[in-house]
């Protein structure tokens, strides 16, 4: 649909009064060949041609005439181009004067096949990073279309969108959906809305496939359209095309979180549009991100965060890429924002190579670029003789990669005997752009020691008290690193005598979902599990049995050294926002869920012990909830803190107040107090470390971090500091006594945004740092692993990776394992052997 600026709607505003009266709507569409506006001779009539007034649908006679009757509501004759057309103003407002609405559709290519990309919620007046990528992705890629599901934001959003967020500026059709926050003071909601991007509800095709626009029913003021008013309009839209026509709906909500997608006209009669063969349905709203298929209908829903900032789940910045097939099947995949031409080398690291049993070594890249897909990566491997003005000749040196996930490409080889090796990397975006790496190194023999691993839950313990007692010396080495095929969120390794255990998202389709086994001494998977839905947090190990839950509430529990499933519940979660909260274990019970849905499983059966009665509501939560003696405490953002009776499930209390209702750190317990950090009261003060009576949740002392604490972190608690990582600038030590910050350490800018609408480059952990014997070890959204002296906050040694760092590290003995963002699992030792 073509986008109107604000300065044309200036000179027509006067059309947008509460009601233009009834009357008869006249017009016509035309070929236009030429393009250029006007009706040559040469050039004939559109027949069977939709269009309306936004009550009534009718097609245009053989002549390329139509009649509207128009209705009370009526603002704009609107023509839905088919698939072999397109509009340059596809929308015309009412006008009592105007005899005649006439349109000029230009012929184009019908693809069988279309792609399109979803924006959502980016609630901003100001110019950033991602316009710009977004603008070069649809430069490069050439989707058929960009949609943004709502959620502009105010008069100063809609504003800024209308300006720089358009068809012209971005060379591909634009469309706006109205969201809550779009329906603004004024005559009636959604007329600035208008003003900026015309109708707010509307259809058109593209290959064989119908698209609905609908708008949000409510929101911040009242909109002037009621459900009869869109359900009259859907009814007339629906008999107009074929009942068997693939059709995907676009809303700034999900209509339903069951299998039938029914549109509510009132309390007597509801829409079935699954009868209409509904393919999908896009929507934003929730600042989640999250992909379902509802039951039998095989309808796909698609809910996506904003590419402007973290999701209020922390669901990463990204924008979602959809494939729609000839019968109208959807697929999609996420582009995540922020990242500009990134390329690291991941194996080897520091210079060194370690060659296993098999006298093979690893070699892997990250590589990511937001505005451009990689179509391919390429290496040349050198000994001895180097990467030089002779040996660059050779061009049969260049091997091609292979691609492990959206952000890593690698191979195996075996390298002839050399004393040095140099290993080039040469990343080819589909823009034509080439990104290159180059590492020198020497390779080293692999001595695989033995793995009893014991580390069940986040930090190691379900009261998440991150002190390790080992000895670990820098620097540390990678001993190996092993891709599971998906992106990896907050699902920190578990360990369970020589198995490692991950677990794996997937935003776009809901399909790379995976429980993975690696063998612990040398990476190489040893199981894999397929589950329904994404796993975006922790996992746990009790009794040999890995216990998993994903998105849509359901439980699964494996045998850690088989993979072969043991049992599976249903939380019967079915809500918006979809799970992402991490489990946590006592070794009998296992406990997971989310308000009304928060149970106790017993770990060998599956077994319900006691299900939630007491609350419900809130937005995703990301704490890992957390066993306090006799105590379990859980977490729902936007609403509070809750301590339950292990065993009985009993409310004990609850917080929200000082912060701690919008909140997303990790709670810890020591000695009897529970240690959480959450939101300051304002700027001068923006975080506080909250210590908390396990017994009764009153507050016992506070004390200010000086760092934003919107990450998921948990504090480590000394006698003498208390140490936190922060979602901006790094991370801290308090002195106990006097409450001064002893130190400070700044970790670099993220690569992508996950902390609630973080946007402005902050430096940013959401992982739980493990005070190692006196050395700090933690992953940051920078994409870099650190290892800092605890006493002083001296860096001792870090490590690239190339992709953000989001899960914190599981330790057995001499070595620490960690994963980041891209699905890769790093296995280091603090010796090189």
């Amino acid at each position: 649909m073509k986008q109107l600026s604000i300065i044309i709607f200036a000179t027509i505003s006067f059309f947008f009064c509460a009601s233009v009266s009834k009357a008869q709507l006249n017009g016509r569409v035309f070929v236009d060949t030429n393009n250029n506006g006007q009706m040559d001779p040469d050039e004939h009539s559109a027949k069977n041609c939709v269009v309306s007034d936004g009550l009534n649908v009718v097609k245009t006679d053989k002549n390329g005439n139509f009649s509207l009757p128009g209705w009370s509501k009526q603002r704009f004759v609107t023509v839905y181009t088919g698939a072999g057309y397109r509009c340059r103003q596809s929308f015309v407002p009412i006008s009592e004067s105007r005899e005649e609405y006439v349109f000029a559709i230009t012929p184009k290519e019908r693809k069988k096949e279309i792609r399109f990309v979803q924006i959502s919620d980016t609630e901003t007046y100001e110019y950033r990073d991602w316009v710009d990528q977004l603008k070069q992705y649809a430069q490069v890629h050439q989707p058929d279309f960009i949609i943004h599901t709502g959620d502009i934001c105010y008069q100063s959003g809609m504003s800024w969108h209308a300006e720089n967020i358009t068809t012209q500026k971005f060379g591909v059709p634009v469309y706006y959906c109205l969201g809550n926050h779009d329906l603004i003071k004024g005559d009636y909601g959604e007329k600035f809305f208008e003003e900026c991007f015309g109708p707010a509800w509307y259809a058109f095709e593209e290959a064989n496939t119908l698209f609905v626009i609908t708008p949000m029913m409510k929101g911040d003021y009242k909109p002037s359209f009621n459900r009869e008013d869109i359900g009259a309009w859907l009814k007339n839209l629906l008999k107009t095309y074929p009942a068997e026509q693939p059709k995907i709906f676009f809303n700034h909500d999900l209509i339903t979180n069951g299998d039938e997608f029914d549109f509510k006209v009132n309390d007597h009669e509801a829409i079935n549009l699954t009868e209409y063969n509904l393919k999908a349905w896009l929507y934003g709203h929730w600042h989640i991100s999250m992909v379902k298929e509802h039951g039998e209908s095989g309808v796909m829903s698609y809910g996506t965060s904003t590419l402007a900032a973290g999701g209020i789940d922390h669901s990463p910045s990204g924008f979602r890429v959809i494939d729609v097939d000839e019968q109208g099947n959807t697929s999609s995949h996420f582009r995540w924002t922020n990242l500009n031409r990134e390329i690291e080398i991941i194996s080897p690291q520091k210079n060194v190579a370690i060659q296993n049993a098999a006298g093979e070594i690893q070699l892997a890249v990250n590589v990511y670029h937001t505005g451009a897909e990689v179509d391919s990566v390429r290496y040349a491997f050198y000994g001895d003789e180097g990467f030089s003005w002779n040996s660059a000749l050779d061009q049969s040196k260049w091997q091609k990669m292979v691609q492990e996930s959206d952000w890593t490409w690698g191979t195996t080889l075996t390298p002839k005997e050399s004393d040095h090796y140099t290993l080039v990397v040469n990343a080819f975006l589909h823009s034509g752009e080439i990104l290159n790496a180059k590492h020198f190194f020497s390779v080293e023999q692999s001595i695989e020691t033995g793995v009893n691993g014991d580390w069940f839950n986040l930090a190691g313990n379900a009261a998440h008290n991150p002190l390790v007692s080992e000895e670990h010396e820098v620097p540390y080495q990678l001993q190996w690193t092993s891709n599971i095929g998906s992106n990896i969120f907050m699902s920190s390794p578990v360990l369970y005598e020589n198995m490692l255990i991950t677990a794996s998202f997937d935003d776009g389709n809901a399909k790379a979902c995976y429980l993975v086994g690696l063998d612990a001494a040398n990476g190489k998977e040893q199981w894999r599990y397929h589950t329904r839905n994404s796993i975006k947090n922790q996992v746990v190990v009790a009794q040999g049995i890995v216990i998993a839950t994903d998105m849509q509430g359901i439980t699964y529990a494996v045998d850690v050294l088989t993979g072969k499933m043991i049992w599976e519940h249903d939380l019967n979660y079915n809500r918006l926002p979809g799970f992402v909260s991490g489990l946590v274990t006592d070794g009998q019970l296992v406990y997971t869920g989310f308000g009304k849905s928060l149970s106790a499983l017993d770990v060998l059966s599956g077994d319900v012990l006691w299900r939630n009665k007491d609350w419900d509501g809130g937005e995703g939560a990301t704490p890992t909830m957390t066993i306090a003696d006799d105590v379990l405490i859980t977490s729902s953002q936007w609403r509070a803190i809750y301590a339950h009776n292990l065993r009985s499930g009993e409310l004990l209390w609850k917080r929200n107040d000082e912060g701690m209702r919008f909140r997303d750190g990790v709670l810890s317990c020591i000695d009897g107090s529970l240690w959480v950090t959450g939101k300051g009261k304002d700027k001068a003060v923006p975080g506080i470390l909250h210590q908390l009576d396990l017994k009764t949740g009153e507050t016992i002392a506070t004390y200010e971090t000086g760092l934003q604490q919107s990450g998921t972190s948990a504090p480590i608690i000394l006698k003498d500091r208390f140490i936190v990582a922060g979602s901006h600038p790094g991370i801290a030590a308090i002195s106990r006594e006097t409450g001064e910050q002893l130190w400070l350490f700044e970790v670099e800018p993220a690569l992508l945004y996950t902390p609630s609408y973080y946007a402005d480059r902050q430096q940013s952990i959401e992982s739980t740092p493990l005070l190692i014997g006196d050395k700090l070890v933690f992953g940051a959204m920078d994409g870099q692993v650190y290892a800092l002296d605890a006493a002083s906050g001296k860096l001792l040694w870090k490590t690239k990776l190339g992709a953000p760092v989001i899960t914190s590290a599981a330790v057995d003995g001499q070595r620490f394992y960690i994963c980041d963002f891209s699905g890769n699992v790093y296995c280091y030792s603090s010796t090189i052997r």
